[in-house]
Parts: C-alpha cells; structure tokens; sequence
C-alpha cells in the first residue's frame, strides 16, 4: 500500500512540478530579459538538455525512485542558471558570441566541476536510490554543461544582439552592496551568531521519523495507516531472534519420574519421536519463560501493537487446558501436531534443528516512537532475560529502516567536510589566491550550516530526501560564488578602489546572482504542494537555502572584502 501511493505521488510530481517550475521560470525571464527571444533561448536551450537526459535514463534503465524523481525539475533550474549567467553577460558587455563563451567557459566550468563534487558525496552512501540519484544528477550535470556551450550559442547566433537595462533591478543589486559596506560589522556579527547557534541545531539532528509522517493528514494512505495502528495491532515489523545454548537435557525417564502417573500407560500411546535422537526433549521451563517474559515485554510497550511468538500458541493451548501444560506435554503436543498446521503456526516461530525461536511484533508507526530507543531498550531487557542460556538479535524492518537512516546520516554529515575542502582546492586553482577562496567559502558555509540548524531546532527529523539538502544547496549556491569572485578578480585591474569593485560587480554579475537564486528558489518552492511530505521539506529548505546563499553572496562577500579592506 505504502509503495503503489509512493510511486503515484512520484508520478504526479514529475508531471505537476516540472510544468510548474518552467512557468515560473518563463515569468521570471521575461521579467528580466524582456525578450520573447532570450527567454526561448535559454528554455529551448534547458529543455533540450532534460529531453537528452530523460533518454539517457531510459536507455541506460536508470530506476527512478522517491529520492530521484525530482532530477527532472533540478536539473532544469540548474541548465536554466548556467544560461542566464551566460547570457547575461553576452547581453551586457560588449563581446560577441564566441569571445562570450571563451570568457565564461572557466567560471561555468568550476561551478559544472563544485556542483558534480557535491552531488558525488551521495555516492558514498551505502543506500543505492541515494547513490542512483547522485550518479543520475552528475550524467545530468556534464550534459548540461555540453548542451550551454554547444546548444546555447547555435540559439543565441540566429538572433541580433541588443543590450538590455533595467535600471531598477540594477540599482537595488548595487545597494545590496552599499548595504554590505555601511553595516559591515553588523552583518558579520549576525552571521557569526546565527553560525553559533546553527552549530547547536545541527547537534540537534535526529532521523526519527515515521512512514506515517511521510504523508498529508488528509491522504486516503494516511487514514489507512492509522487505522492500522489503531484497530488492527500496528504497521512496521520488529522481530526479536533468540538462539538457545546448549540443550537442558531432559529424558523420558527423568521426565516422567517427575509426573504423578498413576496408571501405566502402553508404549503405543505416544509417537516414536516425542524425543529426538539424542533422547532429548526441546521444550524446557527455562526456554518457556523465557519466552514468555519477553513476549510480555513487549507486548507491554506502548509504541507496540501485535506481538505473535511460539508463546502465544502456549498460551491458548493451557487456557483450553485450564491448567498450564508442563513441557512434557507440550512435547507431545508438538509431536502430534499435523505437518500442514506447524508450516503455517509453529515454523514461523519455531525452528528445533537450529534452537531459535523468533517473536514478531508490529509497530504503531503513528505513535511518537524513538526506533534508535526502542530497540536499544529491546535489546537491553532479553539479554538481562537471556543471560548466558542463549544470543539475542533484534531485526526486522524498523530496525533496517533506522540503520539505514543512521547510517546516511552520519555518512552525509562527515561528507560535508570533504565537499568544502574539494570545493576550496577548486577555488585555489581558480583564484590563485589563499585569501579569496577562504574568502569565498564563508558565505557558503554559513547557508548550509544556518539551514541544517534551522531543521535541527525545528525538531524536524532527517531521511532519505531531506538529508542530501546540504549537499545539494551547497552545489547550487557556489555556483553563483565563483561568478561572483571571477568577475571581482577580472574588475580588479579596473580599478583599485574597492567599493568601486563591488559596486562593478554587482553591475555585472549581481543581477545575474539575483535573478538564478529568485528563480532557483520559487522552483523548489513549488515542490511544497506535493502530498509527499520529505518533498515538501526538500522544496521548502532547499528553497530557503538559496535565498540565504544569495544574501550571502550579494552582501556578505562585500562586508568580508570590506573588512579585510
């Protein structure tokens, strides 16, 4: 029920949002470019770059899942960005098509080459749909970037070029700046502080989360989950595995010199096999209770519903007996079982030849349950039970479901220290420079570290989608770093005033910052609307990452510069 709903919201987003986020894109150019023209340029451009990767997807048989689906739409709004910072500066310097294109092939590249580090972080991860999304979005990335500099410029060449202004867009990027210099001590304190206490959401991060909570409350699968939990004993398996010792020995002679017969009974009474070869009986009133004791356990637990074990058959067969069964008993019974009634009740539960026993239960996912806790204090009680009679393992789906989440998320979070050191060798190649690079990876860390803090102090719990936010804001927000810093270190030679460099580049490239993070951000924005809710979390915080990654660039860069003088 949870996978036919999954793959139909999957199906509806691809549909609803990649439509949605290419009108919000068309408007947004046509704002800024004002040309029917440039607007079909970059969105044939883009859109030629999705049709190529979509079959690409297909032909290599790629599955696309929950955590995937979205490609479609991210890899729009990435071509998109590349192609507005391309053309904005074919539309408002004075180079032609090829020299535009020799110009910024450097900088496009370093953001092609930071975006793809980002994205190979996911390919660490032991989870493959988190490792087939990585692989996915970094094909994506090297067709976008062949498709702007061979796609773009053949749309761009069958059109005259005409500069365009926009006086108000460029004076309020020019005050962003202003900004940046008159508060400069202000606005550096503020991102210190909020870096302080995103370290302390980030401390707070958790990945305990429910299937429940993956959907709206209005959901048909919603209502039916909860009524699951509700009425009918819970919804995600938990199993306690339990591998007796050696045997307590327990003859037929020592056996029935404890029971009070008082009649003889005939050979022929019982079955041959009531002992197995060794003259051995399984069933043993240490093994009973302790089976006994950690089904009840559970059982007990609130965040547990249904609990099925060897144990619950004992228990109806002493309530028809109206007295408990001794394990002699229990024995025949078990012996004169028919074969077709163990496969179906006691296999499942029991297995004599390996000495374990299984007890199942089910969890009620709409309860607000700790899977890491639970399991631990599972744990915890049956070996204080078990003590050294037998080995305990707790398995079952909730534990490969938090073990899996633990471990994306502490893979992730340690792979964030080796994006930012990749991304600032980059920057050191490309800048030349120690200062500028350093320079150049605050405002980057800031924004990613200020969103995981947010999700953090909002007590929002990770998962499969919302963990690659980090990764992903930072391959997205260093992309408009570097245009940023190459064309301040090309307006360097211009002048040597430094507010006089600012003010140039957010002229130049200010605008072009403005315009991809406002149509990035309102792209993930609309994935708000889906009825899968980690989607609704990655749109919201993935959009609220680049808003924060353009404050960075846009007033945050010129305070550090200003600062350092």
């Amino acid at each position: 029920m949870i996978s036919n709903d999954v793959i139909s919201y999957v199906k509806n987003d691809i549909t609803i949002f990649s439509f949605v986020v290419m009108l919000i894109v068309l408007i947004i150019l046509f704002i800024i470019f004002q040309k029917i023209k440039w607007v079909l340029v970059i969105v044939l451009s883009s859109s030629f770059a999705v049709y190529t990767m979509i079959g690409l997807v297909g032909f290599f048989n790629f599955e696309i899942t929950a955590i995937s689906a979205n490609f479609i739409s991210l890899m729009f709004i990435l071509s998109i960005s590349m192609n507005i910072h391309i053309l904005n500066n074919y539309l408002h310097t004075d180079n032609q098509i090829i020299n535009t294109f020799r110009i910024m092939f450097w900088p496009c590249f370093y953001t092609f080459l930071t975006t793809v580090v980002a994205f190979m972080s996911l390919l660490v991860a032991d989870i493959k749909p988190i490792i087939d999304f990585g692989l996915v979005m970094i094909i994506a990335l090297v067709v976008i970037l062949i498709t702007a500099f061979t796609i773009l410029p053949l749309m761009i060449s069958f059109f005259r070029k005409e500069k365009i202004e926009s006086k108000i867009n460029l004076l309020f990027v020019k005050k962003l700046g202003i900004i940046g210099y008159k508060y400069k001590n202000t606005i550096l304190f503020f991102n210190f502080l909020f870096f302080l206490i995103s370290a302390y959401g980030i401390s707070q991060l958790n990945v305990e989360n429910s299937f429940i909570k993956y959907f709206k409350e209005d959901t048909e699968i919603y209502k039916g989950m909860k009524l699951i939990d509700r009425e009918l004993g819970g919804t995600t398996p938990i199993d306690v595995i339990i591998k007796f010792n050696e045997d307590e020995v327990l003859t037929n002679k020592n056996t029935t010199d404890d029971l009070d017969f008082e009649t003889e009974f005939d050979d022929d009474i019982f079955s041959d096999d009531i002992f197995d070869e060794d003259n051995k009986i399984w069933f043993t009133q240490k093994k009973i209770n302790i089976i006994k004791k950690i089904h009840e356990y559970l059982e007990n637990k609130t965040e547990i519903g249904k609990v099925n074990s060897i144990y619950s058959l004992i228990n109806v067969a002493n309530q028809i007996n109206k007295n408990e069964l001794s394990t002699f008993e229990l024995s025949i019974l078990y012996n004169e079982i028919p074969e077709q009634y163990k496969i179906n009740l006691i296999y499942p539960y029991l297995n004599i030849n390996e000495n374990m026993i299984k007890i199942t239960a089910r969890v009620k996912d709409s309860e607000d349950i700790k899977r890491s806790e639970l399991i631990e204090d599972i744990r915890e009680y049956s070996n204080k039970i078990i003590k050294d009679d037998a080995e305990i393992n707790v398995n079952g789906l909730l534990v490969l479901y938090n073990n899996m989440l633990s471990s994306l998320f502490s893979s992730q979070i340690k792979s964030l220290g080796f994006v930012l050191l990749a991304i600032f060798i980059m920057f050191l190649v490309l800048f030349k420079s120690i200062k500028l690079s350093l320079i150049g990876i605050l405002p980057n860390i800031f924004a990613s570290s200020f969103i995981l803090g947010l999700i953090g102090l909002l007590k929002i719990p990770l998962d499969i989608m919302t963990i690659t936010i980090a990764a992903i804001s930072i391959g997205i927000a260093v992309d408009n770093t570097i245009h940023y810093l190459y064309r301040y270190n090309i307006n360097k030679n211009v002048t040597v005033s430094a507010q006089e460099i600012i003010n140039i580049t957010h002229l130049n490239v200010g605008k072009a910052v403005m315009i991809t993070s406002v149509a990035i951000s309102l792209g993930f924005l609309s994935l708000c609307f889906s009825n899968f809710v980690p989607t609704v979390i990655f749109g919201f915080f993935t959009s609220l990452a680049m808003i924060f990654a353009m404050i960075g660039v846009l007033i945050t860069l010129p305070s550090i510069f200003y600062y350092l003088k």
